[in-house]
């Protein structure tokens, strides 16, 4: 395979690479928005509990 089939194929798998990690975080950063929620969501409760 000659050098420059070589370095496309290289920036070829970089590019996969970099793709999936940035489908990873974004799966990531909806689960923690979620969850973020979901404390938000259970201190208000406390709070509303507390003030009865």
């Amino acid at each position: 395979m000659s050098a420059d089939k070589q370095s496309k194929k290289r920036q070829q798998t970089e590019l996969e690479r970099l793709r999936e990690e940035n489908e990873l975080l974004q799966i990531e950063n909806e689960y923690l928005k979620k969850l973020r929620a979901l404390v938000q969501e259970e201190e208000n409760n406390k709070r509303k509990l507390s003030k009865s």
